[in-house]
């Protein structure tokens, strides 16, 4: 699909031309972009996929922004043996994510983002913002969610997870990709 379209596709795109779910082209195209088969540029909230030439693989290119914060989400991922992580933008738009399989990177999104806006009028009301964090504890897991600037960093935890560990190298996750979607590589 990609080889016939050279100015790329959206993931969208891809999933009707090839008339297969969203889930499964994402699925695919992450396995792809994994072997260094194929990439993408950020054209507003979407990604366009285009195939790696061969002279384009033997080229170092500059780290997109994208790129630097699945590095940061998997290596926080790694620190706490995460579940998953996401990095989500002030009005819900999921910029990274590194979730399980199941979970749909853009509700999870939008339900997090009004989460942290409920709690930020809960804290305003009660005299306690600004908001830093909102746990939600069940029994099979946690999410904690970190309001940092303008991102919010999500993180999905085992409930064996101990919660100290894990609320400290949010703190300092969440700084660093905030920093980082700050710069706007």
């Amino acid at each position: 699909m990609l080889d016939q379209n050279k100015d790329g596709l959206t993931t969208m795109g891809i999933a009707e031309k090839s008339d297969i779910s969203k889930t499964t082209t994402l699925k695919y195209l992450a396995s792809l972009k994994a072997e260094g088969k194929i990439h993408y540029i950020e054209v507003g909230p979407a990604k366009l996929w285009r195939l790696n030439l061969s002279e384009e693989t033997s080229k170092p290119h500059p780290i997109s922004r994208t790129e630097g914060i699945g590095s940061l989400l998997r290596k926080f991922k790694e620190s706490v043996g995460l579940e998953g992580s996401a990095v989500v933008d002030s009005e819900g738009l999921t910029i990274c994510a590194d979730l399980p399989w199941d979970v749909n990177p853009e509700k999870m999104g939008s339900l997090i983002s009004r989460l942290i806006q409920i709690g930020e009028r809960s804290a305003k009301m009660a005299g306690m913002d600004p908001l830093k964090e909102i746990i939600i504890e069940g029994e099979k897991g946690r999410v904690l969610a970190r309001s940092e600037g303008n991102t919010l960093l999500v993180a999905f935890s085992k409930p064996d997870t101990p919660l100290g560990a894990l609320k400290l190298e949010t703190e300092e996750f969440s700084e660093n990709i905030n920093e980082l979607v700050a710069k706007k590589l």
